[in-house]
């Protein structure tokens, strides 16, 4: 259809609202639509007084229009809320109709169902008119032609107010976004797309339309709710959220201030992490809540992290809590509390005196310190991170990765730790935990699977591990710590601190400050790392054997062990059967590399015969050295043979004679 044809049933069609007439064929025009979506949200209705303030608009859609062909061109505006669609429009006209003859009116003409037809029955049409008494809800009845909603069973939903100033007309109206008059009214809820046109009446005559008819309609989509700057509630505000809040800020609630979101969607526009947050503070005698029955909180859509933190005695009530590509962090602080439900968490901590009750939900860590209070019931927890006083207790739960606890001790250990589940565990009674004035957590596990342990000691004495499997070992300050016949994955030393490891094995090493590694029996086995002055010192086992000049072992024989550069670096003696067991130094290992402490010097001397021989101690060895022209007296050995055998017999001879004699007696 051309132009100039649209136009002019639009201008029979439009002056029948004033002056009705009877067209006698429908008109129903195919559209595309043109890509152009105004859609804002506002959480102040503006007043309906034809007055377009700045202020009451700011949070509009707005676009500048130019009607083809006609001298009309000005500024439309579009926002909505839970319940209304409010449009205004800011048009050039130099003349302001205040009667019927003169009315002039700014027209919208919607395509209810958004199928790209529009004048279909039902559709509808809203008249903002300059004059009073003229009816602003229309609808397309069944002869097409707008009618007046209330002459046809309906209600006006809405009204319009209009104004002008010589250079502008104004116009502003509402309409009910669902009235559930569906026969009359469009019905709409958030996120619907509606598609539509507008018209301009100048003293009650077609006086041109944007877009064109015969060109593609523009959309409105009507806006989820959206709240520009921070949300501060205070005093005995109760604030509820549901379905989709979209906010370009933070949400504090203070004082006595109540937050609720129930069935909720929370859309954080954030640009970066911790942007925005939710924060409870400032009580001042009250007690700020937070309430969630059931929400999801995005924090970007960008996996950007996002607080809820709780201050001083601040308490929240969370079930159904979820995150949707984000990372959503609980921190408690101060005498804050938490009962957590069926939610999932990035992370949870509970610091100082804040206590928090967890129970079916998930989480990527928890951390807990100072003198906070935990229960976990039936949760699965990636990382458990515990330090401080703190008191937690987990049962019916898994530990999928790692449990470390950082505690300050005098005396610790640990024996037999190993990932499994664990019946039941608490770490200041199995590891029989002397604090003396530094810190330790009190962890109990009932029925907790721990995938991982992990130990952290600062300033810590009298630390010995026995027969583990750890996932990491740090040793901060001046901690000293042994480890027995145990696996450590990595292995960290800090400060002064020291550890001596036997039979053990390390995968990774890092070694900082002064740090002191004296392994024995012990290995890396893969990267070590040393910086500063720290330094390894590596010793196996010489398993050093002494035979006389025919072969025969010597007892009590003297051994020495001697670093290539005639270091002592150990000595000993030798068993009844000649044999010594010995802890040699091979390498010392600081940031400037390995240097070797071979071949080593074993000697072995007896009374005034003496003998020695060069070994390389790089891993495990045995040595034999050999008294030349020395033969072990038999008469001394069978001696001391015979009176090993004899003696017990003789006691036993002289004890059976005692009561033989007592009995005579």
């Amino acid at each position: 259809m051309k132009k100039k044809s649209a136009l002019a049933f639009l201008a029979v069609l439009l002056m029948a609202v004033v002056s009705p007439a009877i067209l006698p064929k429908r008109f129903v025009p195919a559209m595309a639509h043109s890509g152009l979506v105004l859609s804002s949200w506002t959480w102040n209705p503006p007043t309906i007084d034809g007055v377009i303030d700045e202020d009451e608009w700011s949070m509009a859609a707005k676009v500048n229009f130019t009607m083809e062909g006609f001298p009309f061109n000005g500024t439309l505006y579009v926002m909505n809320d839970y319940e209304s669609l409010y449009l205004a429009a800011k048009i050039t006209d130099d003349d302001f109709g205040t009667n019927e003859s003169t009315a002039d009116a700014f027209v919208f003409v919607f395509d209810n169902d958004n199928d790209f037809t529009g004048f279909e029955v039902g559709d509808d049409v809203l008249f903002c008119w300059s004059i009073s008494n003229s009816p602003f809800d229309n609808f397309f009845n069944e002869t097409y032609w707008p009618e007046d909603d209330s002459a046809y069973g309906g209600t006006q939903d809405g009204f319009s107010k209009a104004s002008g100033d010589g250079t502008y007309n104004y116009f502003e109206c509402w309409h009910l976004l669902n009235s559930l008059d569906d026969e009359h009214d469009f019905s709409l809820k958030l996120g619907d797309i509606v598609g539509f046109a507008v018209v301009y009446i100048d003293n009650n005559n077609l006086s041109g339309a944007w877009p064109d008819f015969d060109d593609p309609w523009h959309d409105i989509k009507i806006a989820k709710p959206f709240y520009q700057g921070d949300l501060v509630l205070s005093d005995n505000d109760v604030y509820t959220i549901t379905g989709e809040f979209i906010i370009n800020g933070s949400i504090i609630v203070t004082e006595n201030a109540t937050l609720i979101l129930r069935e909720a969607y929370v859309n954080f526009t954030q640009t970066t992490h911790n942007q925005f947050n939710i924060t409870l503070k400032n009580a001042r005698g009250g007690n700020p809540r937070i309430i969630v029955d059931n929400a999801t909180i995005n924090a970007g859509n960008h996996w950007y992290f996002l607080n809820i933190e709780l201050y001083e005695n601040s308490t929240a009530q969370m079930n159904g809590l979820k995150q949707e590509n984000s990372f959503i962090q609980l921190v408690l602080m101060d005498y804050s509390s938490a009962n957590v439900t069926n939610s999932d968490f990035l992370k949870i901590c509970s610091y100082e005196s804040s206590s928090v009750d967890i129970a079916y939900s998930k989480m990527g860590s928890l951390e807990t310190g100072i003198q906070s209070n935990v229960n976990v019931t039936s949760t699965e927890v990636h990382s458990f991170y515990a330090t401080g006083n703190s008191k937690v207790k987990l049962q019916d739960s898994s530990i999928t990765y790692l449990l470390e606890i950082y505690s300050s001790t005098r005396q610790t250990l640990i024996d037999n730790v190993k990932p499994c589940t664990v019946a039941y565990w608490n770490y200041l009674q199995n590891c029989s935990v002397i604090v003396d004035g530094g810190f330790a957590p009190n962890i109990t596990l009932r029925n907790v699977y721990v995938a991982n342990w992990s130990f952290k000691f600062g300033d810590s004495q009298h630390t010995i591990i026995y027969s583990s499997k750890l996932r990491w070992l740090r040793l901060y300050g001046s901690s000293l710590a042994s480890v027995f016949e145990t696996y450590i994955t990595t292995l960290e030393l800090y400060g002064s601190s020291r550890l001596n490891a036997t039979d053990s094995k390390v995968h990774d090493v890092i070694l900082r400050g002064s740090s002191i590694i004296w392994s024995v029996n012990s290995s890396a086995e893969a990267d070590t790392e040393i910086y500063d002055q720290a330094t390894i010192y590596a010793n196996w086992y010489l398993d050093v054997y002494v035979k006389d000049s025919i072969g025969q072992y010597v007892p009590d024989a003297n051994v020495t062990v001697k670093c290539a550069d005639g270091t002592i670096t150990a000595r000993g003696q030798t068993n009844m059967f000649g044999w010594v067991q010995l802890t040699v130094l091979s390498f010392i290992v600081n940031a400037t590399g390995g240097h070797y402490q071979g071949p080593h010097n074993v000697t072995a001397a007896y009374e005034t015969y003496e003998n020695s021989t060069m070994v390389d101690v790089n891993e495990n060895t045995q040595a034999t050295v050999v008294l030349a022209d020395f033969i072990i007296p038999e008469f001394p050995s069978v001696f001391a043979l015979m009176a090993l055998l004899v003696s017990p017999a003789f006691a036993a001879a002289m004890l059976c004679k005692s009561k033989k004699a007592s009995k005579r007696r």
